[in-house]
């Protein structure tokens, strides 16, 4: 058996990519997560078949290719700015969370 490597900074990641969702999707294209350092560098490793694994599934490749995957859950009208409601809340959101509004006020109509 023998593996491949491959590391990514999270610190590098675009803003609209959360790096929580980066790696689930590595990891749906079969990499594992080894570590992540104390400098935010997500070291990941997976088997090598004997197929070369297509350009799409580099862990790197995959925050360019999902954008269009995930849909907005919450949109400030206001601003225009949103949340998919995965990762991280969005610090807007808990800004008029914290002051005691009604998060759900928010919510894209599906």
């Amino acid at each position: 058996m023998s593996w491949e490597y491959h590391k990514i900074g999270l610190n590098d990641v675009t803003r609209r990519t959360d790096d929580i969702d980066l790696l689930c999707d590595a990891g749906g294209h079969g990499w594992e997560l080894v570590t992540i350092t104390a400098n935010n560098i997500a070291y990941l490793k997976r088997e090598v078949v004997e197929d070369q694994p297509k350009a799409s599934d580099h862990p790197t490749e995959l925050a360019d290719n999902r954008s269009a995957e995930v849909k907005p859950k919450f949109r400030n009208p206001a601003t225009g700015d949103t949340w998919s409601g995965r990762g991280r809340m969005a610090t807007w959101l808990k800004t008029k969370q914290d002051a005691g509004e009604d998060i759900e006020n928010y919510r894209v109509e599906a």
